[in-house]
């Protein structure tokens, strides 16, 4: 098997984490998190198959893949936890065979779904081994509130995608952040008839000027850290509330790279 490195690890961890979220919204696209293993088995094994090797199936790369997957402490669950906790050579077993029947609808997939997401966070925390820097790991280009934007748009941009906080860029050119929280104190204080109808029609900047004390937009300018954090570091800063670090260039301390939270470090 070659030797991960840093660059490998953070494309083949993103590749899973992608194609495990899809699969968490649609269960027949399980085929996703597939299709990432087997990319994964390939890298695993091209010494072995040389430049002669061809794209294999889940059967051909199993011996690399598990061995991979043996680097994470989730693989063999103590006995005591096997009600809850699937060995990881189980899983791929049942994924494999699973994967090559003709059924693949309705509470089948969903069953085959369910395994290939255990199998995609088990690999995530093997290669996880492989990187250093927590940026590596953090959501790229964030989706940022505006504060033009009504609250109804905001709250369907937290719920489409499961944010719990957005970056938004203050009129003072400061960075803060709305959280999913303030956001359903504010929508929710006054009961769901008429006045809640008018929140969710007004601008995030009337609406944070309207009552501070239900929509707060946190100030953000501490939570900043340069790309090169450190694992360690970054837990440590998101200790500090809110629990949310915004990642900037080197080079423009004002400019929005990416996004980081404890649910991306996990």
């Amino acid at each position: 098997m070659p030797t991960i490195t840093r660059g490998p690890a953070i494309s083949f961890t993103n590749q899973l984490r992608s194609a495990r979220l899809a699969a968490l919204g649609d269960a027949e696209a399980f085929d996703g998190i597939i299709h990432a293993i087997e990319r994964l088995g390939s890298y695993l094994s091209k010494e072995q198959l040389g430049d002669k090797g061809k794209h294999g199936s889940l059967r051909k790369y199993q011996k690399e893949i598990v061995k991979l997957a043996e680097e994470s402490g989730m693989a063999e669950p103590p006995d005591k936890f096997r009600e809850l906790l699937t060995p990881f050579s189980t899983l791929y077993d049942l994924v494999r065979d699973a994967r090559n029947d003709a059924v693949h609808q309705g509470a089948f997939a969903r069953h085959l779904a369910r395994h290939a997401i255990e199998l995609a966070i088990i690999l995530e925390d093997a290669l996880r081994n492989y990187i250093d820097s927590a940026t590596d790991l953090m959501a790229l280009n964030p989706v940022c509130a505006e504060l033009w934007q009504p609250i109804g748009f905001i709250r369907q941009q937290m719920l489409a995608n499961s944010y719990s906080y957005l970056p938004v860029r203050g009129d003072d050119e400061n960075w803060y952040v709305v959280s999913d929280s303030a956001v359903a104190i504010f929508l929710r204080s006054e009961g769901d008839g008429e006045k809640r109808r008018k929140r969710l029609a007004s601008r995030l900047k009337d609406a944070s000027k309207e009552d501070l004390d239900l929509l707060k937009l946190m100030p953000a300018e501490s939570k900043f850290v340069d790309e090169s954090v450190s694992v360690a570091e970054a837990l440590k800063r998101l200790k500090e509330p809110p629990p949310v670090l915004l990642v900037r260039h080197e080079s423009d301390s004002k400019s929005l790279l990416g996004i980081l939270t404890a649910f991306d470090l996990l």
